[in-house]
């Protein structure tokens, strides 16, 4: 019998009657005859409130105490869950991390999983059993809780997936699957029927917010189907899946399938390398967007504000510490174009730097990587610059990818001449 594994975030068992609908959901899939494993993430803003609660307590809580507070709302999701399967006649068990075989690294706060010892899953499988885990958590090797950092559950949900062998892992949410743009700011934003991991790994690295970085590098590794569905439809959302041809036919084959942004960046500019060490500290637990050495020696560190508990504090303290030897600069934005070879083309960086800057937009820097363009911006620039690359590279005469290409390096040909 095939294995499948659901994850549900906070907003999908924000209150009883959402949990019910879940529960529903979920006894519909294991009626299709699958063996199911649900993972869950805290009920509504309840992690938001604990950690709230804590930091009022005390301005600097220790990392092993948040580690056990905020491990609790998974628990109470999980438990709860549980219940409204066998109140629906299903025989379910709920399992804390450590319980599920979740097996971290040493710290706290941000942990990563470093193996998944799923033997238990696989017993309460065995006896037919509904197995409901709780995501955003695990044990280190000194027997003590830890969490996951930000977008843990889904992490939680794909490291089961590939040690159990699932058939695949659904990650379901309030949105309906993976678009072109964030459709909150671009109206005109598609939603994806499939796309390549690759892709998405880079979609999400650079903004969009519908599955964790984390989650879709560990599903990458290990050759793991993921889709990204809404928990309120039955929409068959998007399919997120190992690429055939991450090269492509040359040129010509290149495509940008969706752009994404970064509102809030600090640009932490390190004149001075022997204190890297202590920023980098300072940094512990956050994903670095960008991570460059200049040609004076320096370094360019970018990471999204959101990684930082309190990214006010951190620059203060950066100022204080090691005055002109850092600069560190706020109110930066990003926007990028994702394709499988993007940074092959020299071209379509070219023509989107120009574009922006036309329409009076200040590009700060721009560069590319194997699958993305990327243009530093202002951050009050950031969502007219996400709508301007989305109307130039995927809705162009309502043509997508290849078209806008052409009609790009068309435009910079032109230009050059």
């Amino acid at each position: 019998m095939s294995i499948i594994v659901q994850k549900f975030g906070g907003s999908s068992v924000a209150d009883e009657d959402h949990i019910r609908l879940v529960a529903r959901r979920v006894c519909k899939t294991k009626r299709q005859g699958h063996d199911v494993v649900v993972v869950v993430s805290a009920m509504g803003s309840t992690t938001n409130d604990l950690l709230g609660m804590a930091n009022r307590l005390c301005s600097d809580p220790e990392y092993r105490e948040l580690d056990m507070l905020l491990s609790a709302g998974e628990r109470v999701s999980m438990a709860l869950l549980a219940i409204a399967l066998q109140d629906m006649g299903r025989s379910a068990i709920s399992l804390t991390g450590p319980q599920a075989g979740i097996l971290t690294t040493d710290d706290y706060f941000n942990a990563r999983i470093e193996a998944v010892n799923p033997k238990r899953i696989r017993d309460e499988l065995l006896q037919d059993k509904i197995v409901v885990v709780a995501g955003y958590q695990g044990m280190n090797k000194y027997g003590e809780v830890t969490t996951l950092g930000r977008g843990g559950s889904d992490t939680t949900a794909v490291a089961l997936a590939a040690a159990l062998d699932a058939e695949y892992c659904e990650i379901c949410s309030d949105v309906d699957g993976v678009y072109s743009a964030d459709p909150r700011v671009v109206d005109d934003a598609s939603r994806l029927d499939d796309i390549s991991h690759e892709e998405m790994l880079e979609l999400a690295r650079y903004g969009a917010k519908v599955l964790s970085p984390r989650a879709v590098e560990y599903a990458h590794k290990n050759d793991l189907e993921l889709r990204a569905r809404s928990t309120f439809s039955n929409e068959p959302g998007t399919t997120v899946a190992k690429s055939h041809d991450v090269n492509g036919d040359g040129e010509d084959s290149i495509a940008i399938t969706g752009v994404a942004s970064h509102r809030n960046l600090l640009w932490l500019q390190v004149k001075d390398n022997v204190i890297l060490d202590d920023v980098a500290k300072e940094l512990t637990g956050a994903t670095l967007f960008l991570d460059e050495v200049r040609d004076d020696g320096g370094r360019d560190l970018l990471v999204p504000a959101k990684e930082i508990a309190e990214p006010e504090a951190m620059v203060e303290r950066l100022g204080e510490t090691f005055g002109e030897r850092i600069d560190v600069r706020v109110g930066i934005g990003s926007v990028s174009g994702i394709g499988l070879g993007v940074g092959d083309s020299r071209e379509l960086l070219e023509y989107a730097h120009k574009l922006l800057t036309d329409a009076g937009v200040t590009v700060h820097a721009s560069w590319t990587t194997d699958h993305a363009l990327t243009c530093l911006v202002d951050s009050d620039e950031a969502d007219k610059s996400l709508v301007m690359l989305h109307q130039a590279f995927i809705d162009v005469e309502g043509e997508p990818g290849n078209e806008a290409f052409r009609q790009a390096r068309a435009k910079v040909n032109s230009l050059a001449g």
